[in-house]
């Protein structure tokens, strides 16, 4: 009797069962069911690709951001990259992929182009191969040109200690950069604006006629706003102003690459084309140079971001676009939260992909890593995790609450515990990921890497698009002072 009347109470999340004299109930975290799996990863999704072979997210899932955290060679580009840009062959999209070491470039770009994408190459290790990019032609308005500024800065010295000096670093820059943008477009680079700090003098006396000559804005001729810019930027003791200066040297002392100064001479493909057809962006830089190509990197993708979020994309009549960032850890975004938090309004899809999710505090303090956790609406976590990811998804999974009630005397006793242990997020098979969505319960699913499924093998044995420039090596023309 006792028994029929407790099987009468329901609960929602709630497993019974008794234990010889002991009445046991769960409440909390579990794992999604079967049906409410085939719900959230429906093949007949066109989003992200989850699973290497059909398990997608819907689209509207993709455009609210995923972060991929795997280490070296458990298979993140097999796994997901790859597997997602095969995926967006025959869709209507286009598609910007961080390939550090061209091995996504080599196993899609010949099946993308038989399915009719521009096939677009980024390499500036490999000038011959790469198209040209110049940052400060991709910016549009002076917001854009500061953020060049911050972006060379911190993407070399990001830690929160080194503001006040990357703050007066940044504030030279901005003002040399705008006073570049005034004049002759041919001047309009980042090889004139090395130029300019290399002939800096002291305290700016070497280059002070040249910068009151081309502080003036054509469409305000007598708005002195740079000027004074100038003169505060300068305001201060001699040993400060030169740390500024050494610090703004140290950020470009790669243009003293010849490859890299005929890299960010010109434009010779325009991002504004990205989203009018299907395009296949592929940035490629060294894995092993991954801290000397930073700034690169860094530059690239925020005026992706910045050409992704132009207002008349928001028309809907725009094509989608795919970004799928690999080593996001080892580069720096500027304004990085408002960039998660606005570009899924775009119709934009951003996959960041780190080894591990300490990198986030690494590189952009405590606070703003919390924040762009909360940007992100889906999780995805390899085998092999270090110990501060083991412990970050198993704290994203949840507790269970159990309860015990014993019969005789009605007393309860409570105890919580994780879904999955730390050790067990750690020790997950090489062909598991576990996948947590922000409303939903987690997932563990088989993952396929790209070589191992038919379709995907047989679309990657396509050969690679290569261009090849010949000799691109430019002189740049400089400024005279």
């Amino acid at each position: 009797m006792i028994f029929k009347k407790l099987g009468s109470i329901a609960y929602k999340t709630t497993e019974l069962f008794i234990k010889g004299k002991m009445l046991s109930s769960t409440q909390g975290a579990q794992f999604l069911k079967d049906e409410q799996i085939a719900d959230f990863l429906n093949p007949s999704n066109k989003g992200l690709l989850l699973d290497g072979i059909n398990r997608r997210l819907s689209v509207n899932e993709s455009f609210q951001n995923v972060c991929l955290t795997a280490r070296v060679g458990v298979g993140k580009t097999t796994k997901y990259i790859i597997p997602n840009v095969l995926d967006k062959a025959n869709r209507n999209a286009s598609m910007v992929i961080h390939d550090p070491k061209g091995e996504v470039h080599a196993n899609t770009s010949g099946y993308l182009e038989q399915n009719g994408y521009e096939i677009i190459v980024f390499n500036p290790q490999n000038i011959s191969a790469s198209n040209l990019f110049n940052p400060l032609l991709e910016a549009k308005n002076q917001i854009e040109l500061e953020q060049i500024a911050e972006t060379l800065i911190w993407s070399g010295n990001p830690g929160e200690s080194d503001a006040y000096w990357n703050n007066g670093a940044t504030r030279i820059l901005s003002v040399l950069i705008k006073c570049l943008s005034f004049g002759d477009p041919k001047y309009f680079n980042l090889p004139n604006l090395h130029h300019l700090l290399q002939s800096f003098g002291d305290l700016g006396e070497e280059i002070e006629d040249w910068v009151a000559e081309n502080c003036w804005d054509p469409e305000y001729p007598n708005d002195r706003y740079i000027l004074e810019e100038w003169k505060g930027a300068l305001t201060g003791n001699k040993e400060a102003i030169q740390s500024f200066i050494g610090i703004c040297l140290t950020s470009l002392k790669a243009l003293t690459n010849r490859d890299l100064r005929t890299f960010f001479s010109k434009s010779d493909y325009q991002l504004s084309d990205l989203r009018k057809h299907k395009t296949a962006i592929y940035f490629i830089t060294p894995p092993e140079n991954q801290k000397y190509y930073s700034f690169v990197t860094s530059l690239f993708f925020r005026s992706i971001f910045n050409e992704c979020m132009r207002n008349h994309h928001l028309s809907g009549k725009s094509l989608p676009v795919y970004i799928l960032y690999d080593e996001f850890g080892n580069s720096y975004v500027s304004d990085v939260v408002s960039v998660a938090n606005t570009i899924r309004g775009y119709g934009v899809s951003l996959s960041i992909i780190l080894q591990s999710i300490s990198q986030l505090s690494m590189k952009y303090g405590k606070d703003t890593a919390e924040a762009i956790q909360g940007a992100l609406n889906t999780n995805i976590c390899l085998s092999s995790s270090d110990p501060v990811t083991a412990n970050y998804f198993s704290d994203l999974a949840g507790k269970v609450r159990e309860t015990q009630i014993r019969l005789e005397d009605a007393h309860r006793d409570y105890r919580e515990y994780h879904l999955l242990h730390a050790n067990e997020v750690r020790t997950m098979q090489e062909e598991q990921a576990l996948v947590i969505s922000k409303n939903r319960n987690p997932v563990k699913l088989k993952v396929t890497a790209f070589y191992q499924y038919r379709k995907f093998k047989k679309a990657s044995s396509f050969p690679p698009v290569f261009i090849n420039y010949g000799n691109r090596s430019i002189n740049v023309r400089l400024v005279r002072l």
